[in-house]
């Protein structure tokens, strides 16, 4: 019998860095994320790797209602839209994108979730969070 596809199963791009993420950007020395091939994050790797949030992007399971940025009256991430509104530089190509596929972002808000999304870490996501009322 073979295993059933996750291929609906929606990603959450901007998942924590916990053993069993998956690790799918490094931030190179000019800030932007260089998204890879996705990898699983070990005990090794974190231990092996501080301020993980601000050198890599992870990617995980997308609980919806069980996060805080889900909103429950629009049903879909309110997170993108906050990242959204960071948009740095709108270039008429997106990147190369390993979850794009399986990604919430991408399913909810099209292609214009995107466009800063290589410009953005957990960090900076959550200076953002904290930053509304």
């Amino acid at each position: 019998m073979e295993a059933k596809s996750n291929i609906n199963q929606k990603k959450c791009p901007s998942y924590i860095g916990k053993a069993g993420a998956q690790l799918f950007g490094v931030v190179n020395k000019d800030g932007r994320v260089q998204f890879i091939t996705p990898l699983t994050v070990t005990e090794d790797f974190i231990e092996n790797n501080g301020n993980l949030e601000q050198r890599f992007r992870f990617t995980g399971k997308c609980i919806e209602k069980g996060c805080g940025q889900w909103d429950e009256q629009e049903l879909k991430c309110s997170l993108s839209g906050k990242v959204q509104q960071l948009i740095v530089s709108e270039t008429a190509e997106m990147s190369f994108c390993p979850i794009r596929r399986q990604c919430r972002w991408f399913f909810q808000d099209g292609n214009k979730a995107c466009f800063s999304c290589n410009e953005i870490t957990r960090n900076m996501e959550e200076l953002l969070v904290n930053a509304q009322p």
